[in-house]
């Protein structure tokens, strides 16, 4: 009997909120991308196997904040992604946590983050799950304002690739880099006035990975 194809995207955003009289709130989402018995078309390259009658790129989160730490973790359900994505996909587990420190005038996280220095031009770090992109980095960052108008970024970590343990693997591409920015209005009371706002900022990237995994980039990209 030929099959047939029912795609199901659900997409749950429980924003499930408890707030405690410390304020902390805990919030969560859930998204399912699911395709139902497939149908096999070798024509076009589309071949699901037997045991694949069910496809889904399934993803919850889970985040825990209050006025000075903030946690998170993302499980990652894609034992039989959708088509589309490589096989290097195919996985499950907690790909994605967190624990951010919140003081005055900076704020330090620890463990997998996403960020991006200006327009993004030298480095982005972030997430689009359609087009299966995620180069998250796992490591540190510290972002700091230490005086009116200044704002600085330090931050080191591993990219992401697929599924690979980024804390037992030492060949890892490693990142660092450094983000200054000034905005030149605020110590000018007349740019203020005229709301003219000017900002200069510079950036310095460097980025580590061995000879091996950059022959490996030319047939595939970080997930």
């Amino acid at each position: 009997m030929k099959k047939t194809i029912l795609a199901l995207c659900a997409l749950v955003a429980l924003n499930a909120q408890a707030q405690e009289d410390k304020g902390i709130t805990l919030s969560g989402s859930i998204q399912s991308d699911m395709l139902v018995f497939p149908e096999d078309d070798p024509k076009i390259g589309t071949d699901y196997g037997t045991n694949k009658d069910f496809l889904t790129n399934t993803y919850a989160e889970l985040h825990l904040q209050s006025k000075y730490v903030s946690a998170g973790a993302r499980l990652e359900y894609m034992e039989n992604p959708l088509p589309g994505f490589e096989k290097d996909f195919a996985g499950w587990g907690v790909p994605h946590m967190y624990l951010k420190g919140h003081f005055k005038n900076a704020e330090l996280t620890v463990g997998d983050f996403y960020d991006q220095f200006g327009s993004g031009l030298i480095f982005r770090a972030y997430e689009e799950r359609a087009l299966g992109i995620d180069n998250s980095l796992r490591g540190a960052r510290l972002a700091a304002s230490p005086f009116k108008g200044v704002n600085l970024k330090l931050l080191a970590g591993q990219q992401r690739e697929y599924w690979q343990d980024r804390w037992a693997n030492d060949h890892a591409p490693l990142v660092s880099g450094v983000d200054l920015e000034v905005n030149i209005d605020a110590f000018s009371r007349k740019m203020q006035e005229k709301n003219i706002y000017l900002m200069l900022g510079v950036s310095g990237v460097a980025k580590f990975e061995e000879q091996e995994n950059l022959m490996m980039l030319v047939n595939k990209m970080p997930c």
